[in-house]
């Protein structure tokens, strides 16, 4: 029987959570592995490209990482090379190949490593982690912080998969409906 977890040794507690996000961006690459230039910008039904879309997964784990854990401005080197604009939109600038925008998922990821690797447990439980939002100030764990990342990636890459079966031109197999229980 094969095991399937996240991880067997922690640590730190952060390390369960990162194991999380690596299995996410290990199948987030899967998907966009074989594509070209055309579909990375192919654009359907009002939907961002995929271009954009690993962008924008790449964007807001850096933004978390530098502005919210670290307290700092994202530098003007950043805020160029991950494409930045003051009207949060997702979208990516044209003509960069598939490299540009592993490079930034990438970059972002080491971000978030570096500064997980080393946190203490105690720190990772704080909710000292303040964003201002409108008239409201929130407070946020480091570990909702982590959660929140494997669900925002998460979500854009269902948004993927689903624009490169748009691509392909192919259904999913939906074998699993074919059960007695939604077979009358």
């Amino acid at each position: 029987m094969k095991e399937i977890t996240l991880s067997t040794h922690m640590k730190n507690d952060a390390i369960h959570l990162l194991q999380g996000l690596k299995s996410t961006r290990e199948q987030l690459l899967k998907i966009v592995a074989d594509l070209d230039q055309q579909d990375l910008y192919y654009e359907c039904n009002g939907f961002p490209s995929i271009s954009g879309y690993l962008l924008h997964i790449a964007q807001i784990e850096l933004w978390w990482m530098r502005v919210v854990i670290q307290g700092q401005e994202l530098s003007t080197e950043e805020k160029q090379l991950f494409n930045f604009h003051e009207k949060q939109e997702i979208s990516a600038p044209l003509g960069k190949d598939r490299s540009y925008f592993l490079a930034r998922l990438a970059d972002a990821r080491e971000v978030t490593k570096e500064i997980y690797l080393n946190l203490s447990d105690v720190e990772f439980r704080r909710a000292s982690k303040k964003v201002k939002e409108g008239d409201e100030i929130k407070a946020y764990t480091p570990e909702w912080i982590l959660y929140h990342l494997i669900d925002h990636e998460s979500y854009h890459r269902g948004q993927i998969a689903f624009l490169t079966k748009m691509i392909s031109g192919k259904r999913e197999k939906w074998e699993h409906f074919n059960t007695p229980y939604l077979s009358l």
